[in-house]
């Protein structure tokens, strides 16, 4: 038998669209998967079902692959590089604080993460001469999404089962985008110098 090429353009294109189909369906049920561990999350910790224990201990040293020269306050000698310029801004401006003890450049899926519905892993963690740990996510503020919304409610629920000593804070460059846990840069130094 033979196959016309008229065919084999008809084959490709509803092979085409089988493909379209599935990623819509596959993008669907993700959707639907995240909405439902969201929920349960949620449900469970009013259920007193998840609680948030003490578990994470900073390391006595690290290994950061790419390394940053010294900063004022580092906690460790070296630390991992700056995913951004604005994430550079942000420590500088902490470790001239007179408040802040130390800072640390948590190593991505490596160092400390806040489970949730997500998973969350701050970019920094700043310890205040009052004693309180901030766990602090910089955003541009081009990245402020859908995801971005849920890692800061999953940081700032973190935050509240935590107790007053621990604190997050997913930092935008420019905008606040009025959900829990997220603040522009401005509110969030004038918040920090305060603690």
């Amino acid at each position: 038998m033979e196959i016309s090429f008229e065919n084999l353009k008809k084959i490709d294109t509803i092979l085409e669209k089988i493909e379209h189909l599935e990623n819509k369906i596959n993008k669907k049920v993700n959707s639907l998967l995240n909405e439902y561990a969201k929920k349960m999350f949620y449900e469970w910790v009013e259920q007193d079902k998840i609680s948030c224990m003490p578990s994470y201990k900073l390391p006595r040293e690290i290994s950061p692959t790419n390394t940053i020269a010294s900063i004022p306050k580092s906690l460790y000698s070296e630390e991992e590089n700056f995913d951004t310029e604005y994430e550079r801004k942000v420590v500088m401006e902490l470790s001239s604080l007179n408040n802040v003890r130390w800072w640390h450049r948590n190593i991505a899926r490596k160092g400390f993460s806040i489970n949730g519905a997500i998973n969350a892993y701050p970019d920094l963690m700043v310890k205040t001469e009052s004693g309180k740990l901030l766990l602090i996510e910089t955003k541009g503020d081009q990245l402020e999404n859908s995801e971005s919304k849920e890692k800061a409610e999953t940081g700032a629920k973190w935050a509240e089962m935590a107790g007053r000593m621990y604190k997050y804070y997913m930092v935008f460059e420019t905008k606040n985008p009025g959900y829990n846990g997220a603040y522009s840069y401005e509110e969030f130094m004038r918040i920090v110098k305060e603690l």
